[in-house]
């Protein structure tokens, strides 16, 4: 039997969001923690409003692949509801997912945002968070993701020891301030486990 079994995560999102520097904070936390870790190409238009997703493949054994099947998935964090929902299908069966509930509706034809979150409700084990109040509530209207991550951290199999050094290193060019709101927003969103009223299910 594996002990060290590989685990795979989806980050899912359209452009502007940060997907990417999600994608990235994940995967330094899971190398810093000692796993060997392989992220894929973003997939779909990085730009503005066009789709954005990831996939994050991290074990203690050497990774072969970057590339999560489709079934494969063990985690999806979702920053965008309808893109949720497009890559519910990579998730294995009792997997967790993670979504905000602010939709960015970036098509012509994007479906009632009630029909996406109804959706979303029936499904079981589903956590969705209202991540853009929380950003609001601290002061930090970029921060939404940032809780987003701090909550899906309680779930993720990294010691969560790494994640302070992880978040400084990564937006120390950009200086003490923003350092500190995302840091905030990160544990904003990390403490929800014990306070989930901004968590829907």
């Amino acid at each position: 039997m594996n002990e060290n079994p590989t685990y795979g995560l989806v980050v899912a999102g359209v452009g502007g969001q940060g997907a990417v520097t999600i994608a990235q904070l994940i995967l330094g936390a899971a190398w810093m923690d000692g796993d060997h870790v392989l992220q894929s190409e973003v997939h779909g238009m990085s730009q503005r409003g066009g789709e954005v997703s990831a996939h994050i493949v991290f074990s203690k054994d050497p990774v072969m692949s970057p590339t999560i099947e489709q079934g494969d998935a063990d985690f999806l964090l979702g920053l965008e509801p309808l893109e949720t929902l497009r890559h519910l299908i990579y998730l294995k069966k009792d997997a967790h997912f993670i979504t905000s509930i602010t939709t960015i509706k970036n098509m012509e034809n994007y479906p009632a945002s009630e029909n996406i979150l109804s959706l979303l409700k029936s499904i079981d084990g589903v956590k969705m968070i209202d991540s853009d109040q929380i950003a609001k509530e601290i002061h930090f209207s970029h921060g939404a993701n940032m809780t987003l991550l701090g909550y899906a951290s309680n779930y993720l199999p990294v010691n969560g020891e790494v994640w302070d050094k992880v978040i400084r290193e990564r937006f120390a060019s950009k200086g003490e301030k923003i350092v500190d709101k995302n840091l905030l927003a990160f544990n904003t969103g990390k403490k929800l486990i014990n306070n989930e009223n901004f968590v829907y299910q």
